[in-house]
């Protein structure tokens, strides 16, 4: 039987060895290369989700846009809110004791200051039960950047439907805010202009007046009604931008909630003056949304004071400025504040802003705007200036 013929191996097969587990620090270089890899990806991930986010925000102003710009179409450009589209729900106000059912309509505001309404009830079906669309409004009409949820308000007054408000719960916090003095009339049309009657079968002739705004107010407009054509270039008029209100710090424990009563009205009582729909504006140095802490400068290196506001002392920067870096909107006074907005313009469309670039005074009021306390504003202006 022949002998199998022998063979030599290479050298470098007969040389290798079973290599030996890892030792513990290069166990530990790896976890250390590793973890420092997450430390530089994760911001950069983060940020793609937040512009992505931004992004989606900016998108869902411009619907609104279409929406107003249909609105404006059907109603001679009259603007949405309290003395336009809110007076539909103000007329009602006789009758929600007895029958909160005559608030479950579709296209009836939530509330005299909603301009949501208006707006997208002829682009989406919007819930007939008010407790259902107003939270349909809050949730599925919200920034995606706005993670927050709202508890219900109720010590300005009980609404009328609480427990199918209670129903609905939770409610995401408000995601956008349409300046104020965009709704409201001019002075001198103050509880003189009647704009409808209310609705009652055994009150006749209760008329439904056109309210104004304070004239105690950091700035007045005599003479201005809620129209397009009143307001001045559209290019440089907020009609609504990210907005949160109302953070309140109590005892040290900061609380979020939201107004749902059906009410709306200019009161001494602040209780339902701008709803959960409106707000000051972003140069009023006291506004719940964008106010900054009390004491602090404003943009111009001037102290603003405004009284006991904002309740959130600057806290709510955070949540209305919610665009931007993670990590740098937790602030209380405009310099330090990184974060941006989204605003959409009356023209339809929609800006990136900054805390300074949203300080300016003319995005926020109508033009022929005077104003009366210059040293509560974000920016400086003289005592009397006249808003272009």
């Amino acid at each position: 039987m022949p002998t199998p013929e022998r063979r030599t191996l290479p050298v470098a097969v007969r040389n290798w060895k079973r290599p030996g587990a890892f030792t513990l620090i290069e166990l530990l270089v790896v976890v250390a290369i590793i973890a420092l890899l997450v430390s530089i990806l994760l911001p950069s991930l983060r940020g793609a989700r937040e512009q992505a986010r931004m992004i989606t925000c900016g998108q869902r102003l411009r619907d609104f846009g279409v929406g107003l710009e249909t609105y404006f179409a059907e109603n001679d450009e009259f603007i949405p809110g309290i003395n336009t589209s809110g007076v539909a729900i103000r007329a009602l106000d006789l009758l929600w004791g007895g029958d909160p059912g005559v608030l479950n309509r579709p296209n009836l505001p939530v509330q005299p200051w909603d301009w949501m309404t208006p707006i997208m009830a002829n682009q989406v079906e919007l819930p007939a039960v008010r407790a259902k669309r107003f939270k349909y409004l809050l949730n599925e009409l919200r920034c995606p950047s706005q993670q927050y949820h709202s508890a219900i308000y109720t010590e300005g007054g009980t609404p009328p439907d609480l427990a199918a408000l209670q129903a609905e719960a939770p409610f995401r916090t408000i995601s956008y805010l349409m300046p104020v003095h965009f709704q409201a009339v001019g002075q001198n049309y103050n509880n003189r202009l009647i704009l409808a009657y209310k609705e009652h079968p055994a009150v006749q002739n209760r008329p439904v007046y056109a309210l104004a705004a304070p004239a105690t107010w950091e700035c007045i407009n005599y003479d201005f009604l809620p129209q397009r054509g009143q307001i001045g270039d559209p290019a440089r008029k907020i009609f609504v931008a990210d907005g949160t209100r109302y953070l309140t710090i109590q005892g040290g424990t900061e609380d979020l909630d939201f107004d749902p009563h059906p009410a709306g009205a200019f009161t001494g009582a602040q209780s339902h003056v701008f709803g959960s729909f409106s707000d000051a504006g972003g140069w009023w140095c006291g506004s719940t949304a964008y106010g900054v802490e009390p004491g602090s400068t404003n943009w111009d290196g001037m102290t603003v004071n405004a009284g006991q506001y904002p309740p959130g002392r600057g806290r709510n920067l955070a949540l209305s400025y919610r665009h931007g870096p993670a990590g740098t909107r937790i602030t209380s006074t405009a310099q330090s504040n990184h974060g941006l907005i989204n605003a959409l313009l009356f023209d339809g469309h929609v800006e990136r802003m900054n805390d300074r670039r949203s300080r300016e005074i003319y995005w926020w009021y109508p033009k022929g705007t005077v104003v009366r306390t210059p040293g509560q504003g974000m920016t400086s202006v003289p005592q009397g200036f006249e808003i272009p």
